[in-house]
């Protein structure tokens, strides 16, 4: 298994994993405070091991990729209080945990082929698959 495979394996769990909190915990805190509270915990051990490491913020990243990073800072805090507030609202963890990753595989999809990746007949026949499974799952 390739490392970055095994890497994207890690989010992964940690991407499902964080769904089942999310819904856990979402009627025991206000969402808005709940995503902060989610972001809060993330920077603290980010500084936690940027010390550790001893890293030089200054030639750690561009003034580029700290922008695009605030950006996904803001995509962040979006998918942790939206997710609170649906699932707050009732929406089962078995049709909201598929149904914002297939919007995560969607708009990657879609971007990634007006920035000019290509498209197999795999890739599509995959993606078909995985919104056929969120509409069988979201139907009520």
């Amino acid at each position: 298994m390739s490392r970055s495979l095994f890497f994207i394996l890690i989010a992964a769990a940690g991407a499902g994993l964080w769904s089942v909190l999310m819904s856990r915990a979402s009627r025991l805190v206000d969402p808005i405070v709940g995503a902060g509270l989610v972001e809060g915990s993330a920077l603290v051990l980010v500084m936690v091991l940027v010390v550790r490491h001893r890293i030089d913020l200054g030639s750690a990243l561009t003034p580029t990729g700290a922008g695009l990073l605030v950006l996904c800072g803001l995509c962040v805090f979006s998918v942790d209080y939206f997710s609170l507030r649906a699932y707050e609202m009732g929406m089962e963890l078995s049709v909201g945990a598929p149904t914002l990753a297939a919007g995560a595989i969607l708009v990657p999809t879609v971007v990634g082929l007006a920035l000019g990746e290509g498209i197999t007949l795999s890739k599509l026949l995959g993606i078909g698959l995985i919104g056929a499974g969120v509409l069988l799952l979201t139907r009520v």
